[in-house]
């Protein structure tokens, strides 16, 4: 027999040991693990998101038009009705003052968009109405493009409107919203048959 006596108590230490850095372990990482998810859940609802704008229908009222062939200075003119929908994704209501905008043809302002000031709630969506006067006049010898345009009597026009507001969450978040569309705008038969927005 050797001089050494065994402890029954050593196997015993060392396993109370080991729990207690695999408990250690366990709840450090579960406390990780709901400090994360707190931390997404509040950034779904503080952080806000992008808003989106589309023009969803426009109806073409009295254009007017002369092609070349009857007179040296070719023009267009016509009233636009638009629906623009608005749509908020986020937890607070947004909020945004009267907004203007152009409408372009071939880079020049034919017309101008008002669109008042309006208050979208939570995760929805308003439409609203606006009606604009579009116009245009080559009073100089007109360019092979507009004469073109005109004879075949579609024209294509850009919108653009940029509305700024704020998202009323817990802290306020200046955000602003593009509306950008194409349409083209046939005189003949007075309607919008394509209009893309993005």
């Amino acid at each position: 027999m050797s001089g050494y006596a065994k402890s029954k108590d050593a196997p015993v230490a060392r396993a109370k040991e080991s729990d207690t850095t695999g408990n250690i372990i366990i709840y450090t990482l579960l406390g990780l693990c709901i400090l994360l998810s707190l931390f997404i859940t509040i950034g779904l609802f503080v952080i806000a998101k992008p808003l989106e704008a589309s023009l969803t229908s426009v109806a073409v009222k009295s254009p007017r038009y002369n092609d070349t062939s009857s007179s040296s200075s070719p023009y267009f003119n016509a009233t636009l009705a638009m629906e623009i929908r608005i749509e908020n994704p986020n937890f607070g209501f947004f909020e945004f003052p009267t907004s203007k905008g152009d409408i372009m043809y071939n880079g020049r302002v034919v017309g101008e968009i008002k669109i008042d000031g309006q208050r979208v709630g939570a995760y929805s969506a308003i439409r609203t109405e606006v009606w604009t006067q579009v116009s245009y006049r080559e009073d100089h010898a007109p360019s092979v493009w507009f004469k073109n345009d005109i004879k075949r009597g579609l024209i294509i026009l850009r919108v653009g409107v940029k509305l700024r507001g704020e998202v009323h969450l817990e802290v306020l978040n200046k955000r602003s919203v593009n509306l950008k569309c194409l349409m083209y705008l046939n005189l003949i038969d007075e309607v919008v048959p394509r209009l893309w927005c993005k």
